[in-house]
Formats: C-alpha cells, sequence, structure tokens
C-alpha cells in the first residue's frame, strides 16, 4: 500500500484524516470493505434533496471501497446493472443512480426493486457492494428499504452527512435505524477543478455534432454520461407523450395537424408516405393509409390552384 502522511489512514490508496483520541477516522470505508471480504450484502441507500450531491458522494465512496471504480459501474437501467453483474469481478462496486427528472418514477422503482432482489439472491455467488441515491427512502418498496438495506447514508449538506446501520427484528416487524458514524468528504479532484459543479462547465455542453467531449475528471464525465442518457429518455417521453395525445384526437384533428405537415411526409416520389405518418405520429396502418389518401388529394388540390 502506498504511504501517506502522520496522522492519516490509508484505504485502498485514499489518504483519509484519522485522530483516534477524538473518535475522527473512516469508520464506515473499512466496514465496507470488511463486509465485501466477508462476502456479506453491501447494499447502501443514499438519500437527500436534489442537487445536494448524493450521486457525487455515492460514486466517491465506491471509489473507495473499489480501487478500480470506473463510468461503466454506474448504471441507470436495470439492463445495465444486470450486464454488471454478469461482467463484473467479485468485490467490485455498483451505482444504480436514480434517472432524476428524465425517466418515469414509477419505471425506475419497478427496476430497482428488481435489482436489489438479483442483488440478494446473488450474493453468496457474487459480492458487489450497490450504492442508490434516491431523494427519500421512503420511496423505496417497502421491503426493499427495511430488510434489503444495510445502510442509509442521509445528506445534511455537500459532502456531509449522517449514517445509520438499518437491522430489522428478528422477533417482530420492527425496524431498527441506529446511528453508525458522521461522514465528511471533499469533493474528489478537487485539485483538479476548482469547480463544485459541472453544470455550467462549457467543456460538458457540446455546441455542434463535430465537438469532442475533453473533461477526463471522473466527476465530468458522470455528468457528461448523465445528461446522454436524460436526453434519450427526454426524447422517448416526447414521443410517448405524442402518442397517447394522437390517440385522444377526433378524426378530423388528427387530419389538420397532418395537412399543416404534409410536405415533411412526402416521400422520393412526391407522395404522401405511409411510412412517415406512422413513424412520426404514431397512427395504425389503416387510419394512415386513409389518411395518405386524403392528404395526396390535398397536394393535387394545391397544384392545380397554384
Amino acid at each position: 500500500m502506498s504511504t501517506v502522511k502522520k496522522g492519516f489512514a490509508n484505504v485502498h490508496g485514499w489518504a483519509f484524516r484519522e485522530d483516534k483520541d477524538i473518535g475522527y477516522a473512516p469508520y464506515f470505508q473499512k466496514t465496507l470493505s470488511y463486509r465485501v471480504k466477508r462476502k456479506l450484502a453491501t447494499n447502501v441507500v443514499v438519500t437527500g434533496e436534489a442537487g445536494i450531491g448524493k450521486s457525487y458522494l455515492a460514486t466517491d465512496i465506491c471509489r473507495v471501497v473499489d480501487r478500480r471504480f470506473d463510468m461503466p459501474q454506474v448504471v441507470f437501467t436495470y439492463s445495465g446493472y444486470l450486464d454488471l453483474t454478469l461482467t463484473l469481478k467479485k468485490g467490485r462496486s455498483i451505482a444504480f443512480d436514480e434517472p432524476s427528472y428524465a425517466m418515469g418514477k414509477r419505471d425506475w422503482y419497478k427496476d430497482l426493486n428488481k435489482a436489489l432482489v438479483q442483488t440478494m439472491e446473488s450474493s453468496r455467488f457474487k459480492v458487489h457492494p450497490m450504492f442508490i441515491p434516491i431523494i427519500n427512502q421512503s420511496l423505496l418498496d417497502k421491503t426493499i428499504r427495511s430488510y434489503l438495506i444495510q445502510f442509509q447514508i442521509i445528506m445534511t449538506d455537500r459532502g456531509k452527512a449522517t449514517v445509520y446501520r438499518i437491522l430489522p427484528s428478528q422477533f417482530t416487524d420492527k425496524i431498527y435505524r441506529r446511528f453508525f458514524c458522521q461522514l465528511k468528504y471533499h469533493l474528489f479532484d478537487s485539485h483538479l477543478c476548482k469547480r463544485d459543479s459541472c453544470l455550467d462547465c462549457r467543456k460538458l455542453h457540446k455546441k455542434n455534432a463535430k465537438d469532442k467531449y475533453v473533461c477526463n475528471l471522473f466527476r465530468g464525465r458522470y455528468e457528461h454520461k448523465k445528461e446522454s442518457i436524460q436526453d434519450v429518455r427526454y426524447r422517448t417521453a416526447k414521443d410517448k407523450a405524442q402518442k397517447r395525445e394522437m390517440r385522444e384526437l377526433s378524426f378530423g384533428q388528427v387530419y389538420d395537424i397532418l395537412a399543416k405537415k404534409v410536405e415533411t411526409l412526402r416521400g422520393l416520389d412526391e407522395k404522401v408516405s405511409v411510412g412517415k405518418i406512422m413513424k412520426e405520429f404514431y397512427l395504425g396502418r389503416s387510419l394512415a393509409y386513409t389518411m395518405k389518401e386524403l392528404l395526396d388529394e390535398l397536394v393535387v388540390k394545391k397544384k392545380a390552384e397554384a
């Protein structure tokens, strides 16, 4: 292990201030490492208001517990989680991050429930400490937050949090939450970048398709990955909303919408494309063919008038 200054403890290569006389030590990090070594299930939920730094804290702890932790181990979907459980070696950490504001909360909860069950079922074979940033633990399924989570970290400020050990009674249905320790984290890589947020950094946002993302800091790469995931989800949510709205419109209202965009629906043969109508406006084949005939008549009429 690498050497560190006097008064600091070395945890997997990271230096933590330590003063045993006043009880100042990386107790939580060492406990997590001990549980991983003993092949014990280690699921940690990080709660707190939006924008307080839950994801940063979760991924920073992952980097301490798993020295080789990197961006591919941050997932936003159930399929991404399952892929990691199949490919990661024992003891490697996973951050199952909430895709805040981008994905329907109900869908994400279903995925998270499945992920946690998979974690518990596979804990005998593959030990993957999992960290879940979420606004409030009450949003989790009752069984999960009571029986499948071992620690809860409650964020009180950026880099500051209180850790509680969750212990279900073996005789009753009571759940005990016992104070475990206080956490105080400085922003990782702060010596490389003085910004406390990447959101207003010009390196994060591309001006056009030719621009390249150039920041190599972990938190910068995290924000870039999350932004790309959110963009995809925003577009998906938009498509779903449009599809639902089109179903609620009358025949005449649908025709009026298509008539305004008839030029964009024409193919190479200058005729209205059924495929474009179905793809862009989510209409069934029968209705799409009916609309095509009406729009073709409209195009002919416009040409005659011109």
